[in-house]
């Protein structure tokens, strides 16, 4: 009968470890195919779909809720907010918390300025809103506002001829010396003004001046120079590989414009330097623009060859990353001043925090320049991803509870038998 039983024991103990193993192998693989179908619901992380900007705005308006302290009467502090925001003369954030109205006000005030809202039925919606909003700030806020946006007032008082004459006589001194050098350090450019958009980026004799400094041993950021040239030079129609448009300048006169005011995070920086540095390299840049230096000792004059050494330095296969950061960074842009788009790059640490500023700018407008103001870095966590749970990704997250369930009783079953030990028999 011992023996029979030891049997029993033996045979259960092979059986339930052959149906656990089964069943973890099946387990791994539901596992698997759970985190495939996960990422395929959730499509391309923090994309803009309308299902994940109204989910952003939703939680945008929380956090506006959020800023007002529980012991404060909602409008007071409102407009307070708006108030501080004038008086220091960011409009942009002023403008984005009356449009964050229905999410800082009470209820019945949210309601009512909802109401006044879509009474209107021409204009976009936030100008509506914004319009209602000012209905509910203090007569002398509301004044302070209007008297901020109001555009300005242009001086019709005609000047006098001659007085323009001496005006202008003033204003434009140049000595002969001044004269001759400008014009030969500007020999070979074009006659044109620059372009507005390439203005932060500089002109030819500006690299030129600037890369001399460098090979000179002049303290240099290589990273600012090496943008102006890829800028430059794109311009000059020496990146025949790459097709660019207007975002791609944009892009480069804000990350210049960044670098110049001390906006870009530590983390960030290191990342788009290191874009940049992968399809311009540093030593290269530097030979080729040495051996331009060496082989014309009048390059002040003629820059094709500064061009040239910028061209050659360049992989352009390698540069659609940064051009692709650079494009990202232009939309943060577009609509705004360049200081609200500061703002907003200031938040940034990586790449996907760029991800998560593209959407709440598009989610929020000039609500996200003032979520970014008063959140800083923690704005960003209002950008939400939603995923689409489909019916395959339910029955697989049912099918791993199920098995789950299974290979925890076998356990339990296991477990409680290795304490059963068997009387024995008196034969």
């Amino acid at each position: 009968m011992r023996s029979r039983s030891r049997n029993s024991q033996r045979s259960f103990g092979w059986i339930s470890a052959l149906i656990f193993n089964i069943l973890l192998i099946i387990s791994g693989i539901v596992v698997f195919l759970i985190i495939q179908e996960t990422r395929n619901a959730r499509g391309a992380e923090y994309e803009p779909t309308s299902e994940a900007i109204t989910a952003t705005q939703d939680r945008m308006g929380r956090m506006f809720a959020d800023l007002i302290p529980s012991h404060e009467n909602n409008r007071q502090y409102w407009a307070e907010l708006i108030d501080a925001e004038v008086r220091q003369g960011d409009i942009t954030s002023a403008r984005g918390f009356l449009l964050s109205a229905p999410s800082m006000l009470n209820r019945q005030d949210a309601a009512a300025v909802s109401a006044a809202a879509s009474t209107e039925s021409t204009g976009q919606h936030d100008d509506r809103l914004l319009t209602a909003a000012k209905l509910f700030l203090p007569d002398d806020v509301r004044a302070r506002y209007e008297r901020a946006v109001a555009p300005p007032v242009m001086d019709m008082t005609p000047v006098p001829p001659a007085e323009a004459a001496e005006t202008e006589t003033e204003t434009m001194p140049e000595t002969e010396e001044d004269g001759l050098q400008s014009e030969a350090l500007i020999e070979d450019e074009t006659d044109a003004a620059p372009e507005p958009e390439f203005f932060v980026l500089g002109d030819a004799r500006d690299l030129a001046f600037q890369s001399a400094g460098w090979i000179r041993g002049d303290r240099t950021d290589v990273f600012a120079l090496s943008i102006s040239g890829l800028g430059l030079i794109a311009r000059d129609g020496l990146l025949d590989e790459l097709e660019l448009d207007s975002r791609f300048f944009e892009g480069a006169s804000l990350l210049k414009t960044a670098i110049r005011a001390d906006r870009l995070a530590p983390d960030f920086e290191r990342t788009l330097r290191d874009h940049l540095e992968r399809a311009m390299p540093e030593d290269t840049l530097r030979a080729n623009l040495e051996a331009a230096f060496a082989s014309n000792s009048n390059l002040l004059i003629q820059t094709d060859a500064i061009f040239a050494a910028f061209a050659e330095s360049v992989d352009q296969p390698r540069l659609r990353i940064f051009i692709s950061d650079l494009e990202r960074l232009a939309a943060l842009n577009e609509g705004r001043a360049t200081v609200d788009a500061l703002m907003l790059i200031e938040t940034i640490s990586s790449q996907s925090d760029l991800k998560r500023a593209e959407l709440i700018s598009q989610a929020g407008g000039d609500r996200a320049i003032a979520l970014a103001k008063h959140y800083g870095e923690d704005a960003l966590n209002a950008a939400t991803t939603v995923m689409d749970w489909s019916m395959k990704l339910v029955s697989l997250i049912a099918g791993f509870v199920v098995l789950s369930v299974l290979m925890g009783l076998i356990a339990l079953s296991t477990f409680t038998r290795s304490f059963h030990i068997p009387k024995s028999s008196p034969y």
